[in-house]
């Protein structure tokens, strides 16, 4: 239906009399007014004058705007040029790396084999010798040449002495197997390589505004909560992870319903997935994958890797590991996992694993994790002694943290930009910290008056805004900052 203050002039310029309008249209109107009436005079007002000049100035911004777009078309054709250049020189930066892989393991190979072959050859050369002398003793004694007793004693005692040496020497070579080479990749190489779908993520710059300096201090411009209880969730909900995917959905672990929920962009849940026993965190690996901890008292300890594929939740794989799964962080295909009182170290297929940090003075003293995007430094929450403790990527202390805003802090989290956000629990608050001049800061960013109780995980949109979950609540909430 056409509205109301347009009728009058859609009826003028279609011929249309009112009479033959139906009734029930302008019911709602508060005054019908004929067009004749209302536009005498009108070809005299300041108003229409100005029009023509109201018309060129906005074609004029019209045609600035639209030549802008079109040289900006230009731009990203050539912007994608440079993308294909920047790819293709990846690909021969990975082809001289292969390469290099390749020359030092065949070289390894080689010395290997040159050390094997010379173990093989120093026993020939043992047996050739023995033999050798066994000969030529033997020859003596048989030459049939009158010899006096004496040197054929000597003879006969040397042959019996070789014969000994002989027998231990078959002995020794008889214990020893067959010596031989095999190639064994290291292994996680040929998983990772396996699991990425692309040589990096093309992004798309440009549209939004770009992001503060690290050590801007945010502000909360306002607080919107999203439920994301589901019909056969049985508790209610304690989001304990949430991660971002590169597809712009996001993925949350609950560990109160036991399940994992992917959400839209706009934090509607699409689908959920039954997890074995409470997940405890959340952290993405890929494009689309994702890998959850899990853990439940002393029956399970391990780390479920799942992938997102037209808008549902796949689990893929489950690694099984010998001490509690607690939280877990990502970078360049390794998982961190802390298990509260230390921190390690994994590759994607669950191997090569190594602890790099530990504080074992009580529990909770390792509680979670984040990495910086460039891997070199490593954030951890010492959830008791209310600490964030600053790692190097070997696990060395650089810096610890203590500050009365600073209490029980659970999970810190990282932007690609380098912000530092921490949830505190029995505070019910979000800290930022910020460093200038080598000297840390503490900022409380929100508390209870912007929806938090019980805050637990933290996931920082590209749009400016922090995604909160909490670990007795039914609803996230989003953190509209500025």
């Amino acid at each position: 239906m056409l509205p109301y203050a347009e009728i009058n002039i859609y009826l003028i310029y279609l011929n249309i009399s009112i009479n033959n309008y139906p009734l029930m249209t302008f019911r709602q109107c508060s005054a019908i007014n004929h067009i004749p009436d209302v536009a005498k005079g009108f070809k005299d007002t300041q108003e229409f004058k100005e029009l023509p000049q109201r018309v060129s100035e906005i074609r004029k911004r019209l045609a600035h705007e639209r030549q802008s777009r079109t040289e900006n078309d230009a731009a990203v054709d050539k912007s994608g040029d440079k993308c294909l250049s920047q790819i293709q020189t990846l690909r021969q930066t990975f082809n001289v790396i292969f390469d290099r892989l390749e020359r030092h393991t065949i070289s390894e190979m080689e010395n290997k084999k040159t050390s094997l072959r010379n173990k093989i050859q120093a026993d020939v050369d043992r047996i050739d010798d023995v033999t050798e002398k066994l000969q030529m003793f033997t020859d003596v004694l048989n030459d049939g040449s009158d010899t006096n007793e004496a040197l054929s004693y000597i003879g006969f005692t040397k042959c019996d002495e070789l014969i000994f040496n002989a027998q231990l020497l078959l002995q020794t070579i008889a214990n020893k197997d067959d010596l031989k080479m095999t190639f064994q990749p290291f292994k996680g190489i040929t998983e990772y390589l396996s699991s990425l779908e692309m040589l990096g993520e093309v992004i798309c710059e440009g549209g939004e505004k770009p992001l503060p300096r690290p050590d801007h201090v945010f502000e909360v411009e306002k607080h919107v909560l999203h439920n994301v209880k589901v019909a056969d969730d049985k508790h209610t909900c304690g989001i304990s992870g949430i991660c971002r995917l590169a597809s712009g959905e996001f993925l949350l672990s609950d560990g109160e319903n036991s399940k994992l929920k992917l959400l839209n962009s706009s934090y509607q849940v699409m689908s959920t997935s039954d997890v074995p026993d409470r997940p405890q965190d959340v952290c993405s690996t890929g494009q689309r994958e994702a890998a959850v901890a899990v853990d439940h008292k002393k029956d399970r300890h391990e780390i479920l890797l799942v992938r997102v594929q037209a808008g549902k939740i796949e689990q893929m794989k489950t690694i099984k590991l010998q001490h509690i799964c607690g939280a877990l962080a990502h970078h360049a295909g390794h998982l961190y996992v802390t298990t509260n009182t230390a921190l390690h170290v994994y590759d994607m297929a669950g191997g090569q694993g190594r602890q790099l940090y530990s504080d074992t003075t009580r529990a909770s003293t390792v509680f979670r994790c984040s990495v910086t995007p460039d891997g070199s430094q490593i954030y951890i929450t010492n959830y008791t002694h209310h600490q964030l403790i600053t790692l190097n990527k070997d696990g060395t202390t650089l810096s610890t943290l203590t500050h009365p805003e600073l209490r029980h802090p659970i999970t810190p989290h990282l932007t690609a930009q380098g912000h530092v956000f921490v949830t505190c629990d029995r505070r019910n608050t979000v800290v930022q910290v910020t460093e200038k001049n080598n000297q840390q800061t503490v900022t409380t960013l929100a508390g209870e008056n912007n929806g938090l109780t019980r805050p637990c995980s933290l996931c920082f949109n590209s749009n400016d805004s922090l995604l909160v979950g909490q670990l007795n609540d039914d609803n996230i909430v989003e953190l509209k900052l500025k």
